[in-house]
């Protein structure tokens, strides 16, 4: 099976981008307190071109500590068919409630999505766990290629 976007990722400091407010963006779950969702070239509503790199960047305040932190990115389809593009421990990704903290990474739409709205989901889990920290969603349009 071909994976619908390639992927980069990182949690801590990052090159500066020009990411905007994802809006609507909507919760999917978690006990942890979600603040925003950012993605390059977007502000507002997005729309990402087939085979460009987009850095996105989540901050949230987690509900309890964890040594450890997982990062899961899915698609859904309209018809309610969800893949995981992502599912990696981040490194040094120990929180503390009452903090800050900005999960950055990357993605590539691929153009085997060209002309379809898709449900992006991004998730921060407990790695030890499993348990959802935050849960963060919106739906994006995968432009036609020329």
């Amino acid at each position: 099976m071909q994976k619908a976007f390639a992927i980069l990722l990182a949690f801590g400091v990052l090159a500066a981008v020009n990411a905007g407010v994802v809006d609507p963006a909507f919760r999917c779950g978690g006990l942890a307190t979600q603040l925003q969702l950012r993605i390059s070239d977007c502000e507002g509503y997005c729309r990402l071109m087939p085979g460009t790199l987009y850095n996105c960047e989540n901050d949230f305040m987690p509900s309890s500590a964890s040594p450890s932190l997982t990062l899961r990115v899915e698609i859904c389809m309209n018809a309610g068919f969800c893949t995981v593009i992502i599912n990696t421990e981040l490194p040094n990704s120990s929180v503390q409630p009452g903090f800050v903290y900005t999960a950055k990474y990357s993605v590539v739409p691929n153009d085997i999505l060209s002309g379809q709205t898709v449900e992006f989901r991004a998730s921060i889990l407990h790695t030890d766990s499993l348990r959802i920290e935050v849960c963060v969603a919106a739906d994006i349009d995968i432009l036609q290629l020329p």
